[in-house]
């Protein structure tokens, strides 16, 4: 235990010693003054003085608290930690796998009393203490300017740590692996963007598909209520036949665009079972964060705001909107976090096997 913590330590040094360590941190602290100085007013929104008057968004419509802990959720983890950071973090550490198994390093670090199942997975974990920090850092520094502007001192917010750092593992076993067969700093992080991109589409592509398939479900439900009225949507005459041969041409084109809706959400869905969980690991903080603030929800009945792709023609935007938020909440977190889990777990079992059974 006194050697994993010994190497634990020399590895922080080691970290602490570059410049983009210090400066990310600095960085961190820059952001949330920045998200600090935004504030909303029975006006609108305001900026270090300026108010920006807005009949939507204002201290009537949306309370200190929904509107500090969106901007935490929207824009300090899903735009700052999630990608700004974690490109600081990859930059950082991108090296320290191959640091690891470069000649005269490996050397060194196979003739202390180690195992090297061990010792790679302490460096590994060195890898996750850079955006540990990062996050921990970020989430004190929130949960001071949401005390002190929002005037409410929201405890939820540390779990950004945990959730955070784990999403970074998710694309940080990939660089371990690259980085452990390359011995390669700049083709580790290379590949591990380009396999963030390829997890990216394949999640995307995922939440267009199943956005097409609610959307299609919706639509089919509006006609077939419009076709047994036999009335127009407002319910003031009745249909002649003409509307109602439309509405039957539009029932069965639903139908038939079902059964691809159904097909395409089989195969992305499955293909998205197993790999990382990004964006649904990410979406957990505005699950129980916003959720806690008592977020105001859209009105069924309102038209205000753009309709989504492939929207419902005729069925409310703010019903649609509902409906793609509740399959959204709807998964499972052991499905999220487990099998995610799962797929780091084979990554560092396979690049774990590799350096053991390599020849230094």
């Amino acid at each position: 235990m006194t050697q994993t913590a010994a190497i634990f330590l020399s590895a922080y040094r080691e970290l602490s010693a570059r410049r983009l360590f210090w400066l990310a941190l600095v960085i961190n602290v820059l952001v949330v003054a920045l998200f600090a100085s935004l504030g909303i007013n029975e006006q609108g929104i305001s900026f270090l003085g300026w108010t920006f008057d807005s009949p939507f968004y204002n201290s009537t419509t949306t309370s200190p608290e929904t509107f500090y802990k969106s901007l935490f959720v929207a824009l300090g983890v899903d735009w700052w930690l999630g990608l700004i950071a974690t490109l600081l973090a990859l930059v950082t550490t991108c090296g320290i796998i191959p640091d690891l198994v470069a000649p005269g390093s490996i050397d060194l670090l196979l003739a202390k009393p180690i195992g090297r199942a061990r010792l790679f997975l302490t460096k590994y974990a060195t890898g996750l203490l850079f955006a540990a920090l990062q996050v921990t850092v970020f989430s004190l520094a929130s949960f001071a300017a949401i005390g002190l502007r929002g005037n409410v001192w929201e405890w939820g917010l540390f779990l950004a740590v945990p959730i955070v750092t784990f999403f970074y593992s998710l694309l940080y076993c990939i660089c371990a692996l690259v980085g452990m067969l390359t011995k390669s700093s700049v083709a580790s992080l290379i590949l591990t963007l380009l396999a963030w991109t390829v997890i990216f589409s394949v999640n995307l592509s995922e939440s267009i598909v199943v956005a097409g398939r609610i959307a299609n479900s919706l639509e089919t439900v509006a006609i077939e209520k419009e076709l047994t009225a036999g009335v127009t949507e407002d319910g003031s005459e009745p249909l002649e036949e003409s509307d109602l041969e439309t509405l039957r041409s539009d029932l069965q084109r639903a139908k038939d665009n079902r059964v691809d809706w159904d097909r395409a959400y089989f195969w992305f869905h499955g293909i998205k079972s197993f790999v990382p969980k990004t964006g649904d690991t990410l979406e957990l903080l505005d699950r129980w964060l916003l959720a806690s603030a008592s977020m105001p929800t859209r009105d069924p009945d309102s038209e205000r705001g753009p309709q989504r792709a492939f929207g419902p023609r005729r069925v409310k935007r703010g019903e649609y909107e509902r409906a793609l938020k509740e399959e959204e909440r709807s998964r499972s977190i052991a499905w999220v976090l487990g099998t995610s889990a799962a797929f780091e777990a084979g990554i560092l079992l396979l690049a774990t096997v590799v350096f053991v059974r390599r020849d230094y």
